[in-house]
């Protein structure tokens, strides 16, 4: 496992803590449009989680999700961080999720935007990293060139969005070894049932924010349905013309729904 102490994190504001991870193949440079926001009213923690970003990303280590959440954990308790508002985007919404599951009373809140959770398959796009021999062929040729193709299935208006996103996710995959690294936390990824994951939500009665792009073309929004009927306390909000990263897409409203929503829900809690 790869020491907490060694992840690249930024850590900005002050008040209550707020943990965001991002997603799968991204980096914490998701957060660039909502940090210096949400740190105006919260200790904004965003880390690169192991095999992406600036952390380590070794090839022979152990990146299957109980170990990422187990990571999540020790991350929380090298930080020294008793308790914490958590989520993330797609992976790392995923994560977050099971990692209240797993400790609940550490987590007062959950912020999720397109949680990769209610899955049936592996999305398309990460598929072909998965193939035994075909995948290292794939990860050997996915270098910052293929990026621009990517982004146009994550963002709904990727022009506009193509040239930073591009300039800001692009050094880790200039990398080989990074690259292969990305193929073993995607070979390592496993589905977990339905009715499994139902019964797990069930319990976890923490105040829950949920965000969706409705245009989202790699975690459709249907899934968010799925999470709302199966999360007891959930505020789900679509958005429209926006994508797989709300937090990149549409900042602004991204921003002012957390903000809303921990006002009151920290708030109700703390009576």
């Amino acid at each position: 496992m790869i020491h907490p102490r060694d992840w690249y994190v930024e850590i900005v504001g002050h008040g209550p803590d707020l943990v965001l991870l991002h997603g799968l193949g991204a980096s914490s440079f998701s957060w660039r449009h909502n940090r210096a926001r949400l740190a105006q009213h919260f200790r904004v923690i965003t880390p690169d989680l192991p095999g992406h970003g600036r952390s380590p990303a070794p090839l022979d280590a152990d990146y299957r999700v109980e170990t990422l959440v187990q990571g999540v954990r020790d991350f929380l308790d090298w930080h020294q961080i008793e308790t914490a508002v958590l989520g993330g985007n797609s992976l790392g919404g995923g994560l977050s999720l099971l990692t209240a599951a797993a400790q609940p009373e550490r987590v007062n809140a959950l912020v999720l935007l397109a949680p990769a959770a209610a899955l049936t398959r592996i999305p398309y796009a990460f598929y072909p990293l998965r193939l035994p021999i075909l995948g290292a062929a794939v990860a050997a040729f996915l270098g910052p060139w293929l990026l621009p193709w990517f982004m146009r299935l994550v963002y709904y208006h990727p022009d506009r969005l193509i040239p930073e996103a591009v300039a800001g996710y692009a050094p880790p995959y200039r990398d080989l070894r990074r690259r292969l690294a990305l193929r073993q936390v995607c070979r390592q990824l496993e589905i977990r049932p339905l009715p499994a994951l139902a019964d797990l939500l069930s319990h976890l009665t923490l105040p829950t924010l949920l965000i969706w792009g409705e245009a989202d073309r790699i975690l459709p929004a249907a899934q968010g349905h799925w999470l709302k009927r199966h999360l007891p306390r959930t505020e789900f909000r679509i958005l429209p013309e926006v994508g797989h990263a709300p937090q990149e897409e549409a900042p602004a409203a991204v921003n002012k729904i957390i903000i809303d929503f921990l006002a009151h829900s920290l708030n109700n809690d703390n009576k």
